[in-house]
């Protein structure tokens, strides 16, 4: 097998695009920034940037290749269904597919990526049980305020008037003990340690926690009946915007950035000078909370009109998925992998390429980690095959 020596971390490997070590690309180009962060290649799917903000591969990062076409189209499905409950008025399913709709999608991404079979099922009760019972708790301590507003769910919505003190200490708040579910997971010390195991325990707590707020905030809507004949299309269109799309997105982002950081475990063979750089995780997760929840805090006590508002969340829940993106790239390239023989073949779940069985995939560059333990070992025990082109019949 030729080899080749990685300008990044130094190893010998084999040739390819891209370090089956480190995952850098052995061809860099001009502008790709970092040759260890490698923003042009998306270590969960290759063939997209790390800047780029994808819904599907940022909030479920192990889906299978075949898979992601449908989950595209069950998130389209969601946003229209938003839609039509809205203009018809029907404020009962509203609140129900805008508490429930993006968490269902994540349960059926649990499923297919096979985080049922990885994955401890008390761990994933601990988080969902954890965080729906926080976020129910939460709505029920700042009901009072919150009650005050027409749209309500982690503050957002506030009258214009409103406090600013007050209005970031609801939203912060709210945004700590939405990520409280991964840090009970992982006091209880779980058995295995790879950065998108805690991104599913993060993102899941997260989603329990504001699934659960708001339909316990928004429940007394219904006083007036499943439908209403008085709020304007447009209010209700804005609200299910900011609670079926906005809020549960950036919770879910903002949980599995920390659930990463939880779960991450460096490489052990990491350089010493390299070492400094799994400390930048923490910091921008601090700052992207700050940032995120700080602007969410401002635009709802501005008294803004409801379509700037509603532009406003989904400019930041675009910002906290492309910071999502940096953390699980981050995390992906420097976390530490399975035992790797270099010497046998396994198939890539991404390309379709026969490569060395290594940390990346030496043609396309995708994390081995990026795809399920269960795929990991499957392919692992069926190996491909070399055939001899002078058997007979061939």
């Amino acid at each position: 097998m030729a080899t080749v020596r990685c300008s990044t971390c130094g190893k010998t490997v084999p040739r390819g695009a891209f370090c089956g070590s480190c995952g850098a690309d052995l061809s860099p180009q001009r502008g790709g920034g970092a040759d260890w962060l490698r923003m042009r290649t998306y270590a969960v799917t290759p063939g997209e940037a790390v800047l780029r903000p994808s819904v599907v591969s940022s909030l479920l990062p192990r889906l299978p290749r075949p898979s992601r076409a449908a989950f595209r189209a069950v998130l389209v499905g969601l946003l229209v269904g938003l839609a039509t409950v809205a203009v018809l008025r029907w404020q009962a399913p509203l609140i129900a597919i805008s508490a429930l709709g993006l968490l269902m999608c994540f349960v059926m991404y649990l499923k297919d990526s096979d985080v049922f079979a990885d994955l401890p099922l008390g761990s994933l009760l601990l988080a969902a049980m954890a965080g729906a019972g926080l976020g129910v708790g939460w709505a029920v301590l700042t009901g009072t305020v919150l009650s005050r507003s027409y749209i309500v769910a982690l503050g957002a919505g506030m009258i214009q008037g409103q406090p600013l003190r007050e209005e970031l200490s609801i939203v912060l708040g709210g945004a700590v003990l939405m990520v409280l579910p991964a840090v009970l997971v992982r006091i209880s010390r779980p058995q295995t340690r790879e950065s998108l195991d805690g991104f599913v325990i993060g993102s899941l707590g997260a989603l329990c926690f504001t699934a659960a707020a708001t339909a316990t905030l928004l429940a007394p809507q219904l006083a007036t009946g499943p439908i209403t004949r008085e709020r304007p299309i447009a209010g209700l269109l804005v609200e299910g915007g900011i609670h079926g799309v906005a809020i549960p997105m950036i919770g879910a982002a903002v949980g599995g950035m920390v659930g990463t950081t939880l779960w991450f475990k460096r490489r052990a063979d990491t350089p010493q000078r390299h070492r400094s750089r799994a400390l930048a995780i923490p910091v921008l997760e601090l700052a992207v909370v700050l940032i995120v929840y700080g602007a969410l805090a401002l635009v709802d006590i501005a008294g803004l009109r409801q379509g700037l508002q509603l532009g406003l969340y989904l400019v930041m829940t675009v910002f906290a998925l492309l910071a999502l993106r940096i953390v699980l790239q981050a995390a992906l390239l420097e976390e530490a992998h399975d035992d790797m023989s270099p010497d046998k073949p396994v198939l890539c779940t991404e390309c379709g390429y026969v490569v060395p069985d290594m940390a990346f995939c030496a043609q396309c560059g995708m994390a081995a980690n990026a795809s399920s333990r269960s795929s990991r070992t499957m392919r692992r025990l069926a190996r491909p095959v070399p055939i001899d082109p002078t058997a007979e019949g061939l």
